[in-house]
């Protein structure tokens, strides 16, 4: 059975600017006005629609847009985030805590269930908190970057999109709008990364809107040190 990437000609792996490609030219290509088939037309948007999550008038929102599938953000003071330890970066909208910083995993063992495509990989899980006045949407399988110490830039993948609800507890995997005053428990899977290859740095970046209405963005910069890096390499969850 042809599955939605399928429809799309993309790789479950492919990040959302390749997805967001793809989808452009295969609109114009089989658009009815321009002689296409309506059938195909309307699989290839719900093919879009269902592996990203947003319809295609939400791109040139204001980043408050609900993206995510299911609202898992809650209010930190109600109960203590799993973010309590690890690196803290506080921001203009954000702070943002890398609660752990795992190599070597599997996407079966980060869910603990068969994942086509799977491989090592690194994951980042962070904790995700909107200490601004107005919304913000997170997208960390776009917008978080890993550093080697080979000095190439390596980028957050959407795998985990489809298998999002088997991740335990809050933790999330999609774009997710944040209120104002809420948290996030948040989970980033790296592109693959060779073997040979150190974390050095992992680095997020958020857009916002000021109050003058100007587009803005932040960074928050996280060092992995040796010892950091022991420290952070253990998944922040029990599955058994």
């Amino acid at each position: 059975m042809e599955s939605h990437y399928d429809v799309l000609g993309v790789s479950p792996d492919a990040d959302l600017d390749e997805i967001r490609a793809a989808y452009r030219r295969l609109l114009k290509r089989h658009h009815p006005d321009q002689g296409g088939s309506r059938d195909q037309f309307l699989r290839i948007k719900q093919a879009y629609e269902t592996v990203v999550g947003e319809h295609p008038d939400e791109w040139a929102g204001d980043g408050t847009i609900p993206y995510g599938e299911t609202d898992r953000t809650y209010d930190p003071s109600d109960t203590k985030p799993p973010g309590a330890v690890g690196l803290q970066v506080t921001g203009t909208v954000l702070t943002l805590t890398l609660v752990a910083l795992v190599h070597d995993v599997t996407l079966e063992e980060l869910l603990e269930k068969p994942v086509p495509g799977g491989g090592k990989r690194t994951v980042a899980f962070f904790t995700v908190h909107n200490t601004s006045e107005r919304p913000v949407t997170w997208r960390g399988h776009v917008q978080t970057s890993f550093v080697g110490d080979d000095g190439f830039l390596y980028e957050g993948s959407n795998i985990l999109r489809p298998h999002t609800s088997a991740l335990p507890d809050r933790w999330c995997a999609v774009a997710t709008p944040i209120p104002p005053g809420k948290a996030l428990d948040a989970v980033v899977v790296g592109q693959e990364i060779p073997d040979d290859v150190s974390v050095e740095r992992v680095v997020y970046t958020q857009a916002y809107v000021t109050d003058d209405g100007e587009r803005e963005t932040e960074q928050s910069l996280f060092r992995i040190r040796p010892r950091v890096r022991e420290s952070l390499d253990e998944l922040p969850y029990d599955r058994r």
